[in-house]
């Protein structure tokens, strides 16, 4: 029932290789004690069929985000019961598992789990179920028969659903797997869709042919068209990532993951055309990073990314929630702030230099910050800059940390 991609490349750790072994020695018990039952079966036809039917199924997924891989072979598997009786289960469960990781990239571990959880759930639901029914299913079901198969179904369900979610967090380590939102679907299939399934397919096997093929039909072409829509929401989600990757890599500077200068001069259009309409004051923080190329040139251009990143930390830390931070280009940042006057923009610029200064996050760099506002300083984003540039430089020749724009 459910499956998984296979684990990373550093190999499954112990617990789950003894967790794999134990499903495996349960699973070749069963089959041992099978296989002399299934050679006196009256029937090896309907075995040969169904076992042909189980393999096709296989071949036939639907892959789940959450790492299941839901098969259209249970309902051959539990038809084949309904007909034979539970010995007929952990052979063709046996070629599940064989099958799996060859056609599916499914881990050798899962496989061993899958081989052993569900051949003891068809252990226990098929033999309860031909206890109760005297031997194979009734050819016209009485609604305690239909009750039967649900419960089979649930029976199944339980066994599986809890040891596939445990395969599945021992190979993803993601604690997820584990969440009923994630169980509870799967153990739906099992009762809402695979055991009435397989009792349809049981009827119309007794039916004949043409019936049986159609029914065949239907429940494989369900299921390829369901694949197909599944791995189209893949594909889908896949490219909505990709886009949102790209759009971020266009509007972000991939070092510091600040705005870039293009959303710099988008968002600063934006808010002194706001201020323009409400009169909000708009004020811009550009912070210049001294003796920075002396950092790269001694200790290296690693130590540089890392000031640079240290410079973008302590923006992000000392900015409201209506601010924006931005790296211009090389070692120039600037923080734009909406509703902030002169006076909050200075008071926001010597809180900044003096977490920029605590520890050893500049390397031995040290920063200038120029200050300017809207409208005192100018009404467009070049009018900012350029004060707020002429302020920082100023106060550089004055060997200054702070320059504040002049009216």
């Amino acid at each position: 029932m459910g499956t998984t991609l296979p684990p990373t490349r550093a190999g499954p750790p112990r617990v789950y290789l003894a967790y794999a072994l134990s499903w495996l020695a349960v699973g070749l018990v069963l089959l041992g004690a099978a296989l002399p039952h299934l050679a006196r079966i009256p029937d090896a036809r309907t075995f040969l069929v169904f076992a042909a039917l189980t393999a096709v199924g296989n071949a036939v997924v639907i892959r789940f985000p959450s790492g299941v891989i839901l098969g259209m072979q249970a309902p051959f598997v539990f038809g084949a019961v309904w007909l034979l009786g539970w010995t007929a289960a952990p052979p063709l469960y046996a070629l599940c598992a064989l099958v799996l990781p060859l056609v599916h990239r499914v881990s050798p571990q899962r496989a061993a789990v899958f081989f052993g959880n569900t051949s003891l759930a068809m252990f226990l639901a098929g033999g309860l179920l031909w206890r109760l029914w005297g031997g194979p299913l009734p050819e016209l079901p009485a609604p305690r028969d239909v009750a039967a198969l649900l419960a089979a179904g649930l029976v199944h369900g339980l066994i599986n659903t809890p040891a596939a979610a445990v395969a599945r967090f021992f190979e993803s380590k993601d604690p997820a797997t584990l969440q009923p939102g994630v169980l509870g679907p799967m153990l739906g299939v099992s009762v809402a869709v695979y055991a009435p399934m397989s009792a349809l397919l049981v009827m119309a096997y007794r039916s004949g042919v043409p019936v049986f093929a159609l029914t065949v039909s239907v429940w494989l072409l369900v299921g390829l068209t369901l694949q197909a829509y599944r791995a189209s929401r893949d594909l889908h989600a896949r490219l909505e990532q990709a886009t949102r990757e790209l759009e971020r890599l266009s509007t972000t500077d991939p070092l510091t993951d600040l705005l870039n200068r293009r959303m710099f001069v988008e968002i600063g259009q934006r808010e002194l055309a706001r201020h323009r309409r409400y009169g909000d004051p708009v004020s811009l923080v550009l912070l210049d990073l001294r003796h920075f190329k002396r950092v790269n040139d001694t200790l290296g251009h690693q130590a540089g990314d890392a000031v640079l990143q240290w410079v973008a930390h302590v923006l992000r830390r000392r900015m409201r929630r209506t601010d924006y931070a931005f790296r211009l280009g090389g070692d120039e940042f600037a923080l734009l702030l909406p509703g902030t006057g002169s006076s909050g923009a200075l008071a926001l610029a010597e809180s900044l230099y003096q977490a920029l200064r605590s520890g050893d996050g500049l390397r031995g760099a040290d920063v200038t910050v120029g200050v300017a506002s809207c409208p005192e300083h100018g009404a467009t984003v070049d009018d900012l800059l350029r004060a707020a540039d002429r302020a920082l430089y100023k106060a550089r020749e004055e060997e200054k940390w702070l320059g504040a724009a002049q009216t």
